[in-house]
């Protein structure tokens, strides 16, 4: 390889590094986002509304209906403003903002459904909190870009399955790099990498589909708002019920 051809080589990895670990960040922040406001939150409400369906105000189902579906429209606002900040400025592809914005809204709408799953199961907010760091931090090491899923021991292969973080990046990457091409202006020629499929597949991530990436989400959520919804149930406050003892 010569000196010039080693250069662009390196100028390429960087801007192909740096398009990865960006898209990295915005999903981990938007994955901490929507897991945090939710675990906060959750605890403590599910104090009040114990003693409220208790004496049969509502029941479980629609309460956790509610709960659910009332946090989406402050997702979607706070991604709108998040993506129309970020989107520009770091200077990815145009015309794409809508399904960017769409994969930012299912990936945090993800994540607080996590947030659902871990309050349930949780004392207190303090509680809470020290569960989510070892979720937030598994997901991290595991998104797809630190390790690879071939090199993942097999103890934690299910991560791949269940990464919110992973599935998130893998999404945005997909809808970034496709139909990307580098070039190099200068006296050094060509690229090592041109198009946006090879550098996908540098990462494995050819032959990946943003189809499968919506699939493995709702699954996501699926599942964590089902588990969410029977460990509300199973930890749910009991009452003693006072009877008034008539005078003999």
């Amino acid at each position: 390889m010569s000196v010039s051809h080693f250069f662009v080589l390196l100028l390429t990895q960087a801007s192909i590094m740096d398009r990865f670990g960006l898209l990295s960040l915005v999903i981990i922040g938007a994955t901490n986002m929507g897991v945090a406001g939710t675990i906060r939150s959750f605890p403590k409400e599910k104090a009040i509304v114990s003693g409220e369906m208790a004496a049969s105000m509502y029941r479980i189902g629609p309460y956790f209906i509610a709960k659910a579906l009332s946090e989406i429209p402050l997702i979607g606002i706070y991604n709108a403003v998040f993506g129309s900040i970020v989107y520009p400025l770091v200077r990815l592809q145009k015309g794409r903002f809508k399904k960017f914005l769409g994969l930012i809204t299912v990936q945090s709408i993800a994540s607080e459904a996590l947030g659902l799953l871990i309050g349930p199961v949780s004392s207190s907010s303090d509680v809470a909190l020290a569960l989510f760091h070892p979720f937030l931090m598994l997901n991290i090491v595991f998104d797809g870009r630190n390790i690879s899923e071939e090199n993942t021991p097999a103890i934690l292969k299910w991560v791949n399955k269940a990464g919110l973080i992973r599935w998130g990046f893998i999404g945005l990457s997909l809808h970034e790099f496709d139909g990307l091409v580098f070039s190099s202006s200068g006296p050094f020629g060509g690229t090592a990498v041109k198009t946006g499929q090879e550098a996908l597949a540098r990462f494995g991530l050819d032959g990946k589909l943003l189809e499968d990436v919506i699939g493995a989400q709702t699954k996501i959520i699926a599942g964590c708002w089902l588990m969410s919804f029977v460990g509300l149930t199973l930890t749910g406050q009991k009452f003693a019920v006072m009877k008034v003892l008539s005078a003999e």
